[in-house]
């Protein structure tokens, strides 16, 4: 069968063309580093690397979460711990007031620091994070969790609920405490009554030690007024000892957050083998076969120019 001059041509183009693609395309691997730049590349790998690069993903988005919960837990565990020195010092002054060597003048100067201490306390339940949120609103936002009511007692506002953030695939996490769960059912309910939540709180404790010590007129019996110091007392430790078990509870998600961090860190190792296993280049055969593909694509441009050279004329003359 005789092969004409368009058909050797056309062969010697198309393999020209063939070498010069696998040329190019080497040299984009060496460049991206890469061994699959595009999916036809390897289309099993390049499934599998979709798969692998959502767990990436995802796992970022848990990496993420925990660095928010973190910050509101390490949030709360500061408030609480600068409310355990309110409660301290409260507890100081309280000893001094139940002195008998105390006058009335003095427990009046008494009753004006507890009053400072009840404010800040006040602050520190209301605080807000860097976002604007309150930090034991739970999940009402849109006002202060701890407000004054018509005789001026502090109530609870907020939710008793409080938010949870998923920081791993299957662990969803409480993000700190509620205003409730921090502030109001921390003393214990006093000795003979039945008194609703409210009366239970660390801020009825201040409201009773500060009216028992503004008290200079006599209004209170004194032997009441004595209970009241006492129970103030006995609430106070209460309070600080609630305290720690609240922070020992922030302590213990914080720990948990250090060891999610570092079992997703070494599976973050994984799917990072899994994907360069998957299209990275190994740059040593790449190198080899860059300089193969090299001499074929000379070879047959050079094999192109000298068969377009041939005519039959050229034998004639």
């Amino acid at each position: 069968m005789r092969i004409s001059t368009v058909t050797i041509f056309d062969q010697n183009v198309t393999s020209m063309n063939r070498q010069q693609a696998e040329f190019m395309k080497i040299g984009q691997q060496i460049a991206s580093g890469r061994r699959v730049v595009n999916p036809s590349d390897d289309p099993q790998a390049a499934a599998r690397a979709v798969d692998v690069s959502q767990s990436i993903a995802v796992t970022e988005q848990f990496k993420t979460a925990r660095v928010s919960v973190r910050n509101s837990l390490a949030q709360q565990e500061s408030i609480l711990n600068s409310t355990n020195d309110i409660l301290t010092r409260a507890k100081t002054l309280m000893v001094q007031a139940s002195s008998d060597t105390s006058s009335d003048i003095d427990r009046l100067s008494i009753a004006s620091e507890m009053r400072g201490l009840y404010e800040g306390l006040i602050g520190l339940a209301n605080s807000t994070d860097g976002s604007g949120r309150f930090t034991f609103g739970g999940y009402s936002d849109g006002r202060p969790p701890f407000e004054r009511d018509a005789d001026g007692n502090v109530v609870y506002t907020g939710s008793p609920d409080v938010r949870e953030e998923r920081v791993d695939g299957d662990r969803l996490m409480k993000v700190g405490l509620s205003g409730q769960d921090a502030f109001l059912s921390v003393v214990g309910k006093p000795r003979e009554t039945s008194e609703a939540d409210l009366n239970t709180s660390i801020f009825r404790t201040f409201e009773k030690a500060i009216a028992a010590l503004e008290d200079g007129e006599g209004a209170i019996p004194a032997d009441q007024k004595r209970q009241i110091m006492n129970d103030v007392l006995r609430e106070l430790d209460n309070g600080m000892d609630n305290m720690v078990t609240k922070r020992a509870s922030l302590g213990a998600r914080l720990n948990e957050l250090d060891t999610l961090d570092l079992v997703a860190g070494n599976r973050m190792l994984g799917y990072q083998q899994q994907m360069s296993d998957l299209v990275d280049l190994d740059y040593v055969q790449a190198t080899a076969d860059y300089s193969l593909r090299m001499v074929g694509l000379q070879a047959a441009q050079k094999a192109f120019v000298d068969i377009k050279g041939l005519s039959l004329f050229d034998y004639l003359r």
